[in-house]
């Protein structure tokens, strides 16, 4: 296969548009990836730049239309983990100092803080995280 002028202009563009998803933490340009990816392999076959222009915003259409309620799904399930975890009842398995705990949630050991003075044993509500440390409520 000869690289002409415009499937290399393609294929930049399929570089840039990989390179703005990968540094973009949403779906912003994948679509656009896919369609100049797809406009590299046939541009040599198209005699005008407009008609490859219209052909690659009906792909790009194309590909959100297809995949952007796929996407919409699997990024719904990445809660972020505050959300996941407010509101559960944590017990406190180990007393660090004063108001410092550790704390077993999903498996995983955390240390928490709580404003009140809790013992081993005792029950606590997640309010919030801040950073790696859960905030508590007593539970009463």
């Amino acid at each position: 296969m000869i690289w002409n002028n415009e499937m290399i202009w393609w294929f930049l563009l399929t570089l840039v548009f990989i390179g703005v998803e990968l540094v973009v933490p949403a779906l912003v340009s994948i679509w656009f990836a896919f369609a100049a990816a797809i406009l590299t392999l046939i541009s040599g076959m198209i005699k005008s730049p407009i008609n490859e222009f219209y052909i690659f915003v009906g792909l790009s259409g194309f590909f959100l239309i297809l995949t952007r309620p796929i996407a919409k799904k699997l990024l719904e399930k990445r809660k972020p983990i505050e959300s996941r975890i407010f509101g559960q009842d944590v017990k406190i398995s180990k007393k660090i100092e004063i108001d410092l705990y550790e704390v077993k949630l999903d498996g995983k050991y955390w240390r928490a803080t709580c404003d009140e003075i809790l013992e081993v044993g005792d029950t606590g509500v997640v309010e919030r995280v801040e950073g790696n440390k859960l905030i508590l409520k007593k539970k009463i």
